[in-house]
C-alpha cells in the first residue's frame, strides 16, 4: 500500500486519490500533496507522483511493483482483490462458521476514512433526468439488465455507483415509466424495500420511512439496518423522489458501527437535487 506521511504528526495517509490534501489524523494540510507536486511537474502522472513521493508504512520508498499493484487495485477495486483472500479464508469460514464470515465481510466493508471530510467532494450532474449529487468518491456508470417485470414498465433506466471499496456504497438509479404506468412514492418505497428483501443476501431488515421535500420535489426517505449474509450488520439510506413518470433513487450502504460514514451519508442525501 502507498501512503503520504504527514510531517506534522507522522501519520501515514493512504494514497488512493489525487484529492488527498489533509491528514486524516491531525487534519493539517499535507505539505507533499499531489496538487502542489503537479504544479511543479505538469507533465507527470499521478502514478509517477506515487512512485516519487509515496512511501510504504515503514518509510521505504515505493517500488515499481508497488505502483503496479496500486494500479491494479484502482482498476478492479478492493473486492476484486479480495476474491483471492476469500478463497484462502474459505476453510476458516467453513471451520469457524459465523466468525469466519464476519472476518471476510468485515474486510469487504471497511470503515470510511475520516479524511473523506477533508478532501474535495465530487459534485456531478448525471442522467437524462438530471440529478445533482456530491460524494467523497467517484461515481461510474453501472447499467445492468432489468428484471423482466421492471423492463416492461419503463422506457428509460440509468444507474451510477462507486466501486464499493471506499468504505461505503453509493448508487444512483433513474427510471422513466411508460405513460400508462402508475408512478407514486408509495409504490417507489414498496419496490425499494421488496428489492432488498428478495435479494437473498439480506435478513433482519428494519427501517423507518418518512416523506420529505427534496429541492421542491416530493420524496421519501427510508433509513434502517439489516444483516448482510448473516455475517455483518449494515446501515442504509434509500432516498426516493417522484415527479410525473420519472423516479430517482439514491441508495447508500455502510457499516452499522461507522459513525463517520453515517455523517457522510447524511451530507450526500442533503446534496441531492433534481435539475
Amino acid at each position: 500500500m502507498i501512503y503520504l506521511k504527514c510531517k506534522s504528526c507522522g501519520e501515514y495517509n493512504e494514497l488512493r486519490s489525487e484529492f488527498l490534501t489533509f491528514c486524516g489524523q491531525c487534519s493539517k494540510k499535507l505539505e507533499n500533496n499531489y496538487s502542489e507536486w503537479k504544479s511543479k511537474h505538469p507533465d507527470n502522472s499521478f502514478e509517477e507522483f506515487q512512485q516519487e513521493v509515496g512511501v510504504t508504512s515503514n518509510g521505504v520508498k515505493t517500488s515499481i511493483l508497488t505502483v503496479l499493484k496500486q494500479r491494479y487495485l484502482k482498476q478492479v477495486g478492493r473486492r476484486g482483490v479480495l476474491i483471492t483472500l476469500i478463497l484462502v479464508i474459505g476453510l476458516a469460514a467453513v471451520a469457524g462458521g459465523y466468525f469466519g464470515k464476519r472476518v471476510v465481510y468485515g474486510m469487504m466493508y471497511h470503515k470510511l476514512s475520516k479524511a473523506a471530510f477533508y478532501k474535495s467532494w465530487e459534485t456531478v450532474v448525471i442522467g437524462r433526468q438530471a440529478v445533482e449529487i456530491s460524494t467523497p468518491m467517484h461515481l461510474s456508470v453501472n447499467d445492468r439488465p432489468l428484471v423482466s417485470e421492471t423492463a416492461q414498465l419503463v422506457e428509460y433506466a440509468k444507474s451510477y455507483r462507486n466501486k464499493g471499496d471506499d468504505g461505503m456504497e453509493v448508487e444512483v438509479n433513474m427510471y422513466s415509466y411508460r405513460p400508462n404506468i402508475s408512478n407514486d412514492l408509495e409504490g417507489a418505497g414498496s419496490a425499494a424495500a421488496d428489492e432488498m428483501k428478495k435479494s437473498g443476501e439480506i435478513t433482519d431488515l428494519t427501517y423507518t420511512s418518512n416523506p420529505i421535500i427534496q429541492g421542491g420535489v416530493n420524496g421519501l426517505i427510508q433509513q434502517g439496518t439489516f444483516a448482510y449474509r448473516n455475517a455483518i450488520r449494515l446501515s442504509f439510506y434509500n432516498l426516493l423522489m417522484v415527479s410525473g413518470q420519472h423516479r430517482w433513487q439514491v441508495a447508500i450502504r455502510y457499516r452499522e458501527d461507522d459513525k463517520i460514514a453515517s455523517e457522510a451519508a447524511q451530507r450526500i442525501i442533503k446534496s441531492v437535487s433534481i435539475k
